[in-house]
């Protein structure tokens, strides 16, 4: 299908359906295929797609589950993290990658990031640890893909979980920095979202943890469906984290074009970065900064193309009046979130989580958006700041 639209549309950050229209035949089919088999929890199409995603990232195991958010809870889980265990995680990231630790009763440990990739520093990694450090949350944000050989240096024999909800098709090196690997696949856990808006998306909620070890694959099953290790025998301390048999279905029709739709999105990144470039922006506007570049042969999906830019509220509201919708992820840190404030941070302990949280704007960078309507979002920013 053609991804030329007219330039007086509104621009959407996203743009789920089109998800469907591009592979409509196929997708109805799967969705049908389910109906007509009645295997509408895990069954058939769960395990076939397991093991395509197994295939895909290169790992020996993969465990489908009912969300990212599910996804982080039974790794936490998996791990045995109890009341008073600390965990550490980033100041800077969507909330999840701490709530999953605090539901498990465990102490957050919050590190700052790097203010130019938005990655947990590793400097401040080291600074969390402490004796009573159970497991490090680290993110994969915006699809970036974090200096996984740092971290696992730094934490040592410290569990390491990545949250790569964002990153599905990033690829960092190895931890010796010899083999390209899929983000998620170095650590104890690799988990992944397939919420609408995610790079390779779901009908609904949807997620899935990676590992390398049998064992804890096996847990990792039985914990998501009560604990059972037979039937109605509940070994373990489990819930309800199943995938449905429709999701599943869905998002084995858009596995093979996730290779193809995250190329679009570098495409976009590469057009918005000579468009700035040229425009004199990111030389002659002070606080305006363009994502970070990616380490030599690594590679990012470009979920979130997020600048950092001045006036950031004002640019969003003017971006908005000309229907070119932006994000802002995310516009608290998570030491200052409600939910979290009895820890008693204050603003000044994670000065670099502070500031970007006041100057992040993500622009549309979807597989679906056209050049015209990159163009114009481009042009719209210099002529703000004109």
């Amino acid at each position: 299908m053609s991804r030329d639209t007219k330039t007086s549309a509104p621009i959407p950050i996203n743009d789920p359906k089109r998800a469907f229209e591009e592979l409509r035949d196929e997708t109805e089919e799967a969705i049908r295929r389910v109906f007509e088999s009645g295997g509408y929890i895990q069954g058939p199409e769960v395990d076939a797609l397991e093991k395509e995603i197994a295939d895909y990232m290169e790992v020996p195991h993969a465990v489908a589950v009912s969300s990212g958010t599910e996804a982080l809870l039974l790794a936490l889980t998996e791990l045995e993290i109890a009341p008073g265990d600390e965990v550490i995680v980033p100041a800077f990231t969507f909330v999840a990658s701490g709530t999953t630790a605090a539901r498990l009763g465990a102490k957050l440990v919050f590190a700052d990031i790097d203010p130019v990739t938005f990655q947990m520093d590793p400097t401040a990694l080291a600074a969390a640890i402490t004796p009573k450090t159970r497991a490090v949350v680290v993110v994969h944000l915006y699809g970036y893909p974090g200096p996984i050989h740092e971290y696992r240096r730094i934490a040592g024999d410290i569990p390491i979980i990545e949250d790569a909800a964002q990153a599905i098709g990033t690829r960092y090196f190895d931890v010796n920095r010899q083999q390209l690997k899929h983000a998620g696949s170095e650590c104890e856990w690799g988990c992944f979202s397939f919420y609408p808006t995610k790079n390779l998306p779901a009908c609904g909620e949807a997620g899935l943890m990676i590992t390398n070890d049998e064992q804890r694959a096996t847990r990792a099953r039985q914990i998501r469906n009560h604990g059972m290790d037979a039937l109605y025998r509940h070994a373990l301390l489990g819930g309800n984290a199943r995938m449905d048999g429709v999701q599943a279905a869905v998002l084995r029709v858009r596995l093979p074009h996730i290779e193809s739709w995250n190329n679009r999105r570098r495409d976009n990144a590469a057009l918005y970065n000579r468009l700035f470039t040229e425009s004199g922006l990111t030389t002659r506007l002070e606080g305006f900064q363009l994502p970070a570049t990616v380490p030599a042969g690594e590679v990012t999906n470009y979920h979130q193309y997020t600048l950092r830019v001045p006036q950031r509220d004002a640019l969003h509201t003017n971006l908005q009046e000309r229907g070119i919708a932006t994000g802002v992820y995310y516009p608290i840190p998570l030491p200052r979130q409600p939910v979290f404030r009895h820890l008693g941070y204050s603003e000044t302990d994670f000065p670099h989580s502070e500031r970007c949280s006041e100057d992040v704007l993500s622009l549309p960078i979807h597989q679906f958006i056209s050049v015209t309507e990159v163009e114009r979002v481009a042009k719209s920013i210099v002529e703000f700041y004109a």
